[in-house]
């Protein structure tokens, strides 16, 4: 999952390239909703900003607003060096700028995205706000001054004259000629040498320590841009190589049902074929055979992450996606070894299998990659009879692979439970996959395969070929 933050899940706005909070997103990702509201109040806005051009382009203007407002706080340069009071003010300003922005552009959204509007309005209404605005409003407006010039033939001015000051008198630091002249004279008399200068830099600063706390909500919602941002910059990507994405549809009752699902992590490559799959409604653990190199692993992953994508409210790597929502997921890979391990690889998987079967539930998602294949065949055979019972008697959803494709066979012949599905990689004429799973297990089409990459003639090695 963070090979899939750090590779594709990327943003580009204003032909600038940001960098995302990749561990933000990985917990998104990591703790998807349960519910279905929460799933499709996310899609709604990604619907939204599919559909209205300006809708996306005002999250992207807010974007780099919000992106350019955290990075003065995070680098504040050789500018706040020199003037302090000028680098507080600059961030005052751009802050009043991105809550004045996300109050006016999303005011006629039709999706979650009116909630900016409305947390723009309630900040606007706060007493941290009326006092930013008026610090900036006295900043740049003390008085108006009403002037007439005249300018002679030399294009010298010859007359200047003053005709009215209009002072902003309804601004909260507003202070009267006297009342300006009246302090000035305390100071003098009581012996305190302060100039204006740092009479506006303590105000300046008393506001800003009063109003930055009121703008951490912005820092969440910088994050919350960047997962909407960054699931249509991957639809992007994923459809400049010609593929399709969509937002999955959920029943709790129906299995899983992808069309054209690919891997995310093949785009790389010059060309992926998309695959379908489709469970029975009535099999809740899928077996999937077929040679080395045919696909497997990377069907289970493209399986994970369309899981993982649809039930976050993201694109789905597939044409189309019907999808249960589950309450968890757990996924047993192959792992390096390590000299300092005390259990073997055999000894590790069995205890990843028994911690999963004791934190699993029935709504949960198993993924099973090349099941026992850290030891011989007889003992193999053995523990996957026992997950198999026991993943009948939890009822989650299961995909396993296995290269034991005779035991594959067997089980399919002779099922030892009902909820028992089979797939296995199509092979075409030349003995090559597809990349294409079928709903069968036969073991002779894997066996010339196999033979064809040795280079060995089953036929002339043995006589006739049997199955």
């Amino acid at each position: 999952m963070r090979e899939l933050v750090a590779d594709h899940l990327h943003l580009e706005s204003a032909h600038r390239r940001f960098t995302v909070n990749q561990e933000f997103l990985y917990h998104v990702l990591a703790n998807p909703p349960i519910r279905h509201e929460e799933i499709h109040f996310r899609q709604q806005i990604l619907e939204e900003l599919g559909t209205r051009p300006e809708a996306l382009e005002s999250t992207h203007e807010l974007y780099r607003n919000l992106h350019d407002l955290f990075s003065r706080f995070k680098q504040p340069g050789l500018a706040a060096r020199l003037d302090i009071n000028a680098y507080r003010l600059e961030i005052l300003d751009h802050a009043k700028l991105t809550i004045d922005t996300m109050t006016a552009d999303f005011a006629e959204a039709g999706s979650g995205l009116r909630r900016l509007s409305e947390a723009g309005r309630q900040m606007q209404e706060s007493p941290e706000y009326e006092l930013l605005a008026a610090l900036l409003d006295y900043d740049r407006k003390l008085a108006s001054l009403k002037v007439e010039i005249n300018v002679g033939a030399t294009g010298r001015i010859s007359h200047l004259e003053i005709q009215g000051i209009e002072e902003n008198s309804k601004n909260r630091f507003y202070q009267s000629p006297w009342q300006r002249f009246r302090n000035r004279l305390k100071f003098l008399f009581n012996g305190y040498h302060i100039t204006s200068v740092e009479l506006v830099s303590r105000l300046v600063q008393s506001v800003f320590l009063e109003v930055s706390p009121a703008l951490t909500p912005l820092v969440q919602l910088l994050g919350q841009l960047e997962l909407y941002l960054t699931s249509l910059s991957f639809r992007a990507e994923a459809e400049a190589h010609g593929l399709e994405t969509c937002l999955a549809r959920f029943d709790d009752g129906a299995p899983m049902r992808l069309e054209n699902v690919f891997n995310p992590f093949l785009l790389r490559q010059k060309t992926i074929v998309p695959c379908r799959v489709e469970n029975p409604r009535e099999c809740s653990v899928t077996l999937i055979t077929g040679p080395n190199s045919g696909g497997k692993t990377r069907l289970l992953q493209a399986l994970g992450l369309a899981q993982l994508l649809g039930q976050s409210g993201l694109y789905v790597p597939a044409a189309s996606a019907v999808l249960p929502i589950v309450d968890g997921m757990f996924v047993s890979l192959i792992e390096r070894e390590a000299i300092d391990q005390a259990e073997g690889r055999l000894g590790r998987e069995l205890m990843r299998i028994r911690s999963m079967f004791e934190a699993m539930g029935s709504r949960a998602i198993v993924i099973l990659d090349e099941l026992c294949s850290g030891t011989n065949p007889s003992e193999a055979i053995e523990v996957f009879s026992l997950v198999l019972r026991l993943l009948e008697l939890k009822g989650p959803t299961a995909y396993i692979t296995t290269h034991f494709l005779d035991f594959a066979r067997d089980l399919e012949r002779e099922p030892p439970i009902n909820a028992l599905a089979f797939l296995q990689v199509e092979i075409d004429e030349r003995q090559q996959s597809t990349y294409q799973f079928v709903p069968r297990c036969r073991r002779d089409l894997a066996r010339r395969g196999v033979a064809r990459r040795l280079g060995v003639d089953l036929r002339g090695a043995g006589g006739e070929e049997r199955s």
